[in-house]
C-alpha cells in the first residue's frame, strides 16, 4: 500500500548551516584530497565522529560538498554554493 504524502503550502526556508557543519566546510577548504576519516580526525577532540558524520551526510545532500570516488574511498571537494557559506560566515 503506497500512502501519498502531505501537500505543505508553506514557504521554504534557506538552508542555514549549523556551527558544526561550517567546521566541516572549512576543514574541506582547507585540505586537498580529502577523505570523510581526515575531517572526523581534524574535529575529533571538539565534535562526535556521529556528529561529523552526520555533518558531512547533510552537506552532500543540500549540495556544499561534492563526492568524488577514488581509488582509496570517497574524496570530498568544497562545491561554489559550499563556498558561499564560508565567504557569508567569514563577513558576519
Amino acid at each position: 500500500m503506497v500512502t501519498m504524502e502531505k501537500i505543505s503550502f508553506e514557504t521554504p526556508r534557506p538552508f542555514e548551516p549549523t556551527e558544526i557543519q561550517l567546521d566541516i566546510l572549512r576543514t574541506v577548504s582547507g585540505r586537498q584530497g580529502c577523505h570523510i576519516g581526515h575531517v572526523v580526525q581534524a574535529l575529533q577532540p571538539s565534535r562526535s565522529e556521529s556528529s561529523v558524520r552526520a555533518g558531512v551526510h547533510t552537506l552532500l545532500s543540500k549540495h556544499c560538498l561534492d563526492g568524488g570516488r577514488s581509488t582509496s574511498g570517497i574524496i570530498l571537494r568544497l562545491t561554489s554554493r559550499g563556498r558561499l557559506f564560508i565567504q557569508a560566515d567569514g563577513a558576519d
